[in-house]
């Protein structure tokens, strides 16, 4: 006679508590305020491969367990996602042969103002904890390439802005 064992199921749920939740939704608001910045500065480019931007939003794909949103361009892989305890984070990856092109100067605006949006400042929740910068450039421009040529579908978008003429 076999005796069965009890497998224990292991869920991916968290409990998030009022405070997580809030401390996420000022991280999820930074993100797009980081996103938005990232699209102003692509507007100083004359070509539009370089003013195209994908975004992602993961929570549309049943697959995905800790990814958010996601913003590809050439130049950037910005990415809000959550850690195993519900913790909300943002993740800057920067493109090698966009530095080597363009010089880090563009990267630089971006930086200095994704850290001034999630600066701590006395008296409000601080999410300075949710910065996560990739200083090692990385090929970002091909897997930016590879999203637009697969396409729109229910969860990525694709965007263009429009050329600011300076």
């Amino acid at each position: 006679m076999k005796t069965k064992t009890r497998t224990e199921t292991k869920t991916k749920l968290v409990l998030v508590n009022a405070d997580l939740q809030q401390n996420n939704d000022l991280v999820e608001q930074a993100y797009t305020a980081i996103t938005n910045v990232a699209s102003d500065l692509l507007k100083k480019f004359e070509l539009a491969k370089y003013r195209t931007h994908v975004s992602v939003e993961h929570c549309k794909d049943p697959q995905n367990t800790n990814l958010v949103r996601e913003y590809i361009c050439f130049f950037w892989n910005i990415t809000l996602s959550n850690s195993k305890e519900g913790k909300s984070y943002i993740f800057i990856s920067i493109d090698e042969s966009g530095i080597e092109k363009f010089g880090s100067g563009l990267t630089n605006l971006l930086l200095r103002s994704a850290f001034k949006i999630t600066e701590s400042l006395e008296g409000q929740h601080s999410i300075e904890y949710s910065m996560r910068v990739n200083y090692m450039p990385m090929d970002i421009h091909n897997f930016f390439y590879r999203r637009i040529v697969e396409g729109e579908t229910d969860f990525v978008s694709l965007f263009t802005v429009d050329h600011l003429a300076t």
